[in-house]
């Protein structure tokens, strides 16, 4: 398949929040201006105030939202993935000068809590204020460098998600074995089968993470199975330049030092599958082994799980099912959106941090976020992750490594 109109790479979803492209190749965004405009007046800390009692929703029969008491606490989970700008993954910058400003941020304006603390508040209703937890998927070496220092100076709890079969062999994710072959590889043509014949040119590189995207889009799409041996024949294909895949992730001793540092983990599955592609037993085990792993190596128990990809696409009734018997207490998708009282634990919504470059923008966000308030609750047939299609203030395309 091609990619879905979801499926964009971080800089076409600048692009996209920049608005259309203006004369003179300037990019004029609302938006930054608003947020620029607000942060810099201070007007965004009323809209926080206004956040804790109140939401704005839009009306069906006017074009101008108001403001309604709110039915309950808001939660709002962050999702990031890497702090730095070196090496894998390649589709994924954050400049840690940037993630510090936007700590010092949550830390001053916003109740932050760890997951399990949130999770209990969520599951008891829990009447307190706009409440931030941090995480981070799939555990790249940079957060201990960059993101450790910061997450113990303004005392955040954050949570890392592992992928079991990284730690065991300190190789960097299946995707990033796809990204990291494009941008090294010698030719100038690749064509590939996909669901038909491709042809990617590698002229630039621009191209060649498009073509990434794209191949990476598509083995998300088709069942495990097949995607496994589609990625073997790519390998033997493809040179992948092992030296830029080796020590990118965490390892058992940096993960201890943290765990020691007030940083929680929890699993993203042995080898990051789209869980909705996976046979029951496939399922079974990718969730089982990867807690037994983590719960080994750190000796302590692992109850929070975080879905691979984590669109409703990539979810389903049977994961959830799955999650549940493995004893993990909470699991966690990427569709934006708040959590509130009496929200599905198993099917927390996330706000996915891009690679932002301005604080303003980082607060503004956030505080939409906020006031917006929570995705509407699911009905009884549609509990499930995979049919939790979230709502709220700035929506995002999915992340390629969640």
């Amino acid at each position: 398949m091609r990619p879905s109109a979801n499926a964009t790479s971080p800089a076409e979803r600048r692009d996209a929040r920049r608005g259309p492209a203006q004369p003179g190749g300037t990019r004029v965004t609302r938006r930054r201006i608003a947020a620029g405009a607000l942060y810099h007046a201070g007007l965004l800390g009323v809209a926080d105030r206004l956040a804790a009692a109140y939401d704005l929703k839009r009306r069906h029969d006017s074009s101008f939202p108001r403001l309604q008491r709110t039915a309950g606490s808001k939660f709002a989970i962050l999702c990031y993935h890497r702090v730095g700008t070196e090496g894998v993954p390649l589709f994924s910058r954050l400049a840690p000068k940037m993630f510090e400003a936007q700590m010092r941020h949550v830390r001053r304006h916003y109740r932050v809590v760890s997951l399990s603390q949130m999770r209990r508040e969520i599951q008891e209703g829990t009447p307190v204020g706009p409440t931030v937890t941090v995480t981070f998927d799939d555990g790249y070496r940079d957060l201990y460098k960059h993101a450790f220092p910061v997450l113990r100076r303004y005392e955040i709890p954050a949570t890392i998600y592992l992928i079991g079969r990284c730690m065991e062999t300190g190789e960097a994710p299946w995707y990033d074995r796809i990204f990291v072959a494009l941008a090294a590889c010698s030719r100038a043509v690749l064509e590939v089968e996909l669901d038909s014949p491709r042809r990617f040119l590698l002229a630039s590189p621009e191209q060649r993470a498009a073509a990434a995207w794209e191949i990476v889009t598509y083995l998300r799409e088709v069942p495990n199975r097949q995607r496994l041996a589609w990625c073997a024949a790519f390998d033997r294909d493809v040179q992948v330049p092992q030296e830029e895949l080796e020590g990118r992730m965490l390892d058992w001793q940096q993960v201890r030092a943290m765990a020691r540092g007030g940083v929680f983990f929890g699993a993203h599955t042995m080898t990051h599958p789209v869980l909705s592609r996976l046979e029951a037993s496939s399922l079974d085990a990718e969730l089982s082994a990867s807690k037994q792993l983590l719960e080994s190596g750190l000796d302590a128990s692992v109850e929070d799980f975080a879905y691979p990809f984590g669109k409703p696409e990539d979810c389903s009734r049977e994961a959830e099912e799955a999650i549940r018997r493995c004893g993990y207490k909470s699991a966690v998708n990427t569709s934006p959106g708040l959590n509130t009282g009496g929200s599905n634990p198993h099917a927390l919504y996330r706000y996915q941090i891009d690679e932002e470059d301005s604080l303003a923008c980082f607060a503004f966000d956030l505080s939409r976020l906020f006031l917006e308030g929570p995705a509407p609750a699911p009905s009884a047939g549609q509990r499930s992750a995979s049919e939790a299609h979230a709502v709220g203030a700035g929506a995002r395309a999915e992340r390629i490594g969640s």
